[in-house]
């Protein structure tokens, strides 16, 4: 059995048995010792590959490449022109490597990855195509650009456009996470608009997630299963992957805090210029909201950040809870769901100590 009710709230299993674990991470405690046996409980999943066209050319003349869009870590975007049928669509352009290398386990963790998904909120990958020298991947293109060009230009955004972005961006961290695919890398260049905004589109600022180059999919939830490699962009970067202790989805969650964060102040939470102050900053701080600017924003939308941007991460908001929170969804009349697998266990035990002391 997946779930677990505890008086009408449902929990999974395997958020609590990861919470568990990466709370005693974070407070020194050996969990070999406790006898506690946390299983991968991966359950079956709909993770079919797309037929994604996989063509090898002599050339790359299909295409005819206009603006640079971007660059990644491992290759640069352009939009292009479908020579025959004058479609456009965004390419990246990627430098074909010796087998092994760096870039070609990235790229290879990118195609996998997008031949697997099929979501409203992630860049779609319409075909690769090879040729001596290069790779190129075609995907949709999203001609607003990356969010953070968008955030430049408008200093920081209201708290309807920042809720509609982080429902969005929500909704695809649970479709990922349900196939046990960690992003890694959530930031503002990563997430692209879908269309150029007009004063009539009411705020309403559709995106995508892409660059898949750093994610992983693992087998589950598992401790076999937890992640050590520390990637990713710094300011964005959790925790526990600063630390170097081990981590899993939840990294991911943390990454939201800090983009929505900043799409609400235009600055980040937590600033340095390198690893271990960043690290000492977080675990000393904490979140703050000093900056004028945060008496325009609702106490409610401060509490997610607060929950979102915990350094322990068994106490960090889950996807799934965040979608249902109250401040994403405009339902005042539910009350905000416990933050956290942790406090849900806690709450549940105190409710059941006080039914039992009620009996004596």
């Amino acid at each position: 059995m997946d779930n677990f009710s505890f008086d009408g709230l449902s929990i999974h299993f395997r958020e609590i048995t990861t919470a568990l674990f990466f709370h005693l991470q974070m407070t020194d405690v050996f969990v070999s010792g406790l006898g506690i046996n946390m299983v991968s409980t991966q359950t079956s999943r709909d993770t079919l590959e797309r037929n994604v066209p996989l063509i090898r050319l002599e050339n790359d003349e299909i295409y005819e490449f206009g603006r640079k869009l971007g660059q990644g870590g491992f290759g640069v975007v352009y939009e292009a022109t479908h020579i025959e049928t004058q479609t456009k669509w965004a390419i990246k352009k990627v430098e074909r490597q010796e087998a092994g290398s760096s870039k070609v386990e990235m790229m290879g963790h990118e195609i996998n990855i997008l031949k697997q998904v099929n979501h409203a909120h992630i860049i779609h990958l319409q075909e690769v195509y090879h040729t001596a020298t290069m790779t190129y991947l075609v995907t949709e293109l999203c001609v607003g650009g990356e969010l953070k060009q968008l955030l430049q230009r408008k200093r920081f955004l209201t708290e309807d456009e920042t809720r509609h972005i982080i429902r969005s961006l929500a909704d695809a961290v649970v479709y990922l996470h349900k196939r046990d695919i960690v992003h890694r890398d959530l930031k503002l260049e990563n997430i692209l608009v879908e269309n150029a905004l007009n004063e009539d589109d009411d705020g309403i600022i559709n995106i995508k997630v892409t660059d898949f180059g750093l994610s992983l999919k693992t087998s589950g939830v598992g401790i076999e299963n937890i992640m050590t490699e520390t990637c990713g962009t710094l300011i964005y970067m959790a925790p526990e992957v600063m630390s170097g202790r081990g981590y899993s989805q939840w990294c991911d969650m943390w990454s939201i805090g800090v983009v929505m964060y900043i799409l609400l102040c235009g600055k980040s939470p937590f600033v340095s210029k390198t690893k271990t102050n960043l690290l000492e900053e977080i675990m000393k701080k904490g979140v703050q909201f000093i900056q004028p600017i945060w008496d325009t924003v609702s106490d409610a939308a401060k509490d997610i950040l607060a929950c979102l941007l915990k350094a322990d991460p068994a106490y960090r908001m889950s996807a799934n809870q965040l979608l249902e929170n109250p401040w994403i969804t405009g339902d005042t009349n539910t009350p905000a769901m416990p933050s956290n697998a942790l406090e849900m266990m806690h709450n549940d035990l105190e409710l059941n100590e006080s039914k039992t002391m009620i009996k004596i």
